[in-house]
């Protein structure tokens, strides 16, 4: 056995959902079971897909795809966009089927949670293997027979996150002090959670080639590829079996939502009306995470030529809102080419900060200004009665074309398994 493991008994499960959004939509619209279906953003042919049943997995057909590449290979497929409401009712059922047997529950993203049963009357009663089998019948059971998931079971959400990796089909896996390596040895690093192509890059520079490399390196080693050392202890524990802090990955950066017009347009009234919707799907998505933000950006992609248009500027204060966000957008929305027709036109805000800290106005009272409030009134009714229940009066009768979409959490890669 490799020295310096946990060798305790697993008590945390991590339950993934298994091709979360297609499989929900093959739930709720029977004509779509067994086929080949795609959940795309949006729906053209240069929409990316964001979930793919299993059907069309088995064809090559994969989340990050663009609809147009999976035409090509299946030209039948089925293709719906997003319906986020739909997903965060299963993602609250998954929530409450593990709530009983555990209060300890921590959603990680919209498909995925991690229970602990340490000190639960389940943990002797039934083992952790089986809790895993309970969820995943009551999942059939109340959700749906379309609804699977995988089951991760070991002794830190990390290492469970990993073992719920091992076989989306439905699986239970559980990895512990016996087996660790052995897993370890059939991974590439890019399985790792949290290891994503360019950290494998640095690893590699010091000699790390692979999981059980990375698991028997040395801190100083790990400095050598430009990881801290705190961070370095940190990936040590973490490898080994414990859990490390909170499960969290790299701090959110930016929030940005973007979309791709069936028509091209050149139109300033059409793209002022789309840079609204969209200034206002950054803002309640800012909103919901309690965060503010000053780096405000605008991107556009012209058609048919593809060629690309980007500005950001740096605001004084950090914004939350809608309204300030369109206004500080359509200022640098104004310095793209007229000329030309707009395919793709986003909104993103940076520069990221808590919505309680910096310095407090002298003059303002301490509630929140009352825009701030109408705001998150605006968005109670909205998630409640959907996103276009409350519109500003310039859009009230246009075309819903933004859509609601799913931010999937920090789990270290933007797609839904």
């Amino acid at each position: 056995m490799e020295s310096g493991l946990n060798t305790d008994d697993p008590t945390t499960l991590v339950v993934d959902l298994n091709c979360a959004f297609a499989s929900i939509e093959q739930q709720h619209d029977p004509s779509l079971r067994g086929r080949p279906l795609v959940i795309a953003a949006y729906a053209t042919d240069a929409a990316t897909i964001v979930s793919a049943s299993r059907e069309a997995r088995d064809l090559g057909i994969k989340t990050g795809m663009k609809v147009f590449e999976a035409k090509a290979i299946y030209p039948q497929i089925a293709i719906r966009e997003p319906n986020p409401p739909r997903y965060r009712i299963v993602s609250d059922q998954l929530v409450d089927i593990m709530g009983r047997h555990s209060p300890d529950v921590l959603r990680m993203s919209i498909d995925e949670a991690s229970l602990n049963l340490a000190g639960t009357p389940n943990l002797v009663k039934l083992g952790p293997e089986e809790v895993g089998r309970s969820i995943k019948r009551a999942l059939r059971r109340e959700v749906g027979e379309c609804i699977t998931c995988s089951v991760g079971i070991s002794t830190s959400i990390w290492m469970a996150k990993q073992a719920s990796n091992l076989n989306k089909r439905d699986g239970l896996e559980r990895i512990d002090h016996t087996n660790l390596v052995p897993v370890f040895e059939r991974l590439r690093l890019t399985d790792l959670s949290g290891i994503a192509d360019a950290t494998a890059r640095r690893l590699l520079k010091a000699g790390i080639r692979t999981p059980v490399d990375f698991l028997r390196s040395s801190p100083e080693q790990l400095l050598f590829a430009g990881i801290q050392r705190p961070v370095a202890d940190a990936w040590l524990r973490r490898l080994r079996g414990f859990e490390v802090g909170a499960f969290e990955g790299p701090a959110r950066k930016s929030y940005s939502h973007s979309h791709v017009l069936a028509r091209s347009t050149s139109s300033q009234r059409e793209l002022e009306e789309l840079l609204m919707r969209l200034s206002e799907m950054v803002g309640r998505r800012l909103r919901a995470a309690d965060r503010r933000g000053r780096v405000v950006s605008v991107s556009v992609v012209y058609r048919p030529d593809t060629d690309r248009f980007s500005r950001q500027a740096t605001l004084d204060i950090p914004i939350a809102t809608g309204e300030e966000i369109y206004s500080a957008a359509l200022a640098l929305l104004a310095g793209r080419d007229v000329r030309r027709a707009v395919g793709t036109l986003g909104v993103g805000l940076a520069g990221l900060s808590n919505a309680g800290d910096g310095q407090l106005d002298l003059f303002a009272g301490s509630s929140p200004p009352r825009r701030e409030r109408l705001e998150v009134a605006m968005d109670a009714i909205r998630d409640r009665f959907g996103e276009d229940a409350v519109q500003r009066a310039r859009l009230l009768g246009r075309a819903p074309v933004v859509r609601d979409r799913i931010a999937f959490g920090n789990t270290g890669h933007p797609e839904e398994k």
